[in-house]
């Protein structure tokens, strides 16, 4: 049999390429030139546009904006991939703070420089920097009753003037203001608040107010002794008030000494007020505490129209024999010259509270005397007998502000005193003051 021609398979023989396979491949289209803005403005740089680098640019000028190229403000660039990178980062960053504080914040307090450690030891560094006696829990808790019972009540017996919105602003409002600056103004007001606080409600806790606030007031005085910093506008208010408050928290203090002693004491702390006044003066007078400089501690004492009569008959007898007194009696020219300084001012005290003239003021009694004052403190510490005779006159003078609480009874007591200390011979010039109060305190307690 012959042999069959072998057929070609597409494996031997490929197949033949049509027209369009045996074209060449087609060029891509040239892609049109861009050119960059490389001095292009900020605000274009921001908003990812082509800017024509205009100054300013016509993109800034149709959307209003001012361009940095035209002297606007410089914008740095806001690249949203590194906001999202930014965010996602954070969002991690406090996950995980979260969860390593939860799982060591007790450890922490308990590492010795760890932030809780830190923070316990501040609170201990500020309790620390407290007085001895305000470190105890039981001390602070009462200081804040201290307050509120200032705000809520003594206020309001600061003054007289108690349908006169500005003065009685100054008690709610300036003066803890004053206070909360003013360290050693701060405890007077507590000490003043706790006598206050202990004559209105003593209750069970009658000694720790009156500790507390001798504590108060011993402190504010040491504050104050170590503060050197001359008067100025800022301190102005402060060493204007700080006098008066001591003053007022002494007289209401039931002080260890006799009376006399502590009248002479009392005298010349009130010699400081005067002062401060004098110095404070300027700057006080511009300031919210003006109204009682001019007005509150100036018409502190009621006129006679108000048919209330000031003092007992009897007045200018008393008074006018005082300067024959001064002369019966042997004494040392100095001590009768500063006797006859005092005389002559009290006579003038005397009058202004009767007559209402002068504006006679709580500041008028308070602060005497003016004239020879450490003279007659010294001469009243000695006993002598003429000097013990003119305070035994002021104490009818204090008698007038007898109806303020801080000051009540102090002219009963140092009468007392100034009788005990006499001798006999002497009683005879102090009638008239004995007949106004020890004779009248008589009457009332029958």
């Amino acid at each position: 049999m012959g042999s069959r021609p072998l057929m070609p398979t597409p494996a031997t023989h490929p197949r033949p390429r049509s027209s369009e396979s045996l074209s060449p491949p087609p060029v891509p289209a040239p892609r049109l030139g861009h050119k960059k803005s490389r001095k292009g403005c900020a605000q274009c740089k921001r908003r990812h546009v082509k800017c024509d680098e205009g100054a300013p640019c016509s993109n800034c000028v149709r959307h209003g904006v001012a361009c940095s190229r035209a002297g606007g403000p410089y914008v740095t660039r806001d690249d949203a991939k590194g906001r999202r990178a930014s965010a996602s980062s954070s969002a991690t960053s406090t996950a995980g703070k979260a969860t390593r504080a939860d799982q060591a914040s007790d450890a922490q307090t308990a590492l010795p420089g760890s932030r809780g450690a830190r923070r316990d030891a501040r609170q201990r560094s500020a309790i620390d920097a407290l007085p001895p006696f305000m470190q105890d829990e039981q001390q602070r808790a009462l200081d804040l009753q201290l307050m509120h019972h200032y705000m809520a009540c003594t206020n309001a017996v600061m003054t007289n003037h108690r349908t006169e919105e500005a003065i009685l602003a100054i008690w709610q409002i300036d003066t803890p203001k004053v206070a909360f600056q003013c360290e050693y103004v701060l405890h007077a007001l507590l000490a003043f608040s706790a006598l206050h606080k202990l004559r209105v409600d003593p209750g069970n806790v009658h000694q720790q107010l009156r500790h507390s606030a001798v504590q108060h007031l011993d402190h504010a005085f040491t504050l104050h002794r170590s503060n050197t910093e001359p008067v100025n506008e800022e301190n102005a208010n402060a060493r204007f008030l700080f006098p008066w408050l001591v003053t007022l928290t002494s007289f209401a203090v039931l002080p260890n000494l006799p009376p006399i002693d502590a009248m002479v004491e009392l005298l010349t702390l009130a010699k400081e007020v005067d002062s401060s006044m004098a110095e404070t003066w300027f700057w006080v007078a511009q300031g919210p505490f003006a109204p009682i400089l001019m007005r509150g501690f100036q018409e502190a004492i009621p006129p006679l129209s108000e048919g209330r009569s000031i003092l007992p008959q009897g007045m200018d007898f008393g008074l006018g024999h005082l300067d024959f007194m001064l002369g019966v009696d042997t004494m040392l020219p100095d001590e009768r010259r500063t006797c006859y300084l005092v005389l002559a001012e009290m006579k003038k005290v005397y009058d202004q509270v009767v007559t209402g003239r002068d504006m006679c003021s709580v500041a008028t009694i308070l602060c005497f005397p003016k004239q020879a004052s450490s003279n007659f403190c010294e001469l009243v510490k000695k006993r002598v007998p003429q000097a013990l005779v003119m305070l035994a006159y002021y104490a009818v003078l204090i008698n007038v502000l007898d109806d303020r609480w801080w000051i009540r009874g102090w002219s009963t007591r140092l009468l007392q005193d100034v009788v005990g200390d006499l001798e006999a011979q002497w009683h005879q010039w102090i009638e008239w003051p004995m007949q106004c109060i020890l004779t009248r305190e008589e009457a009332m307690s029958g």
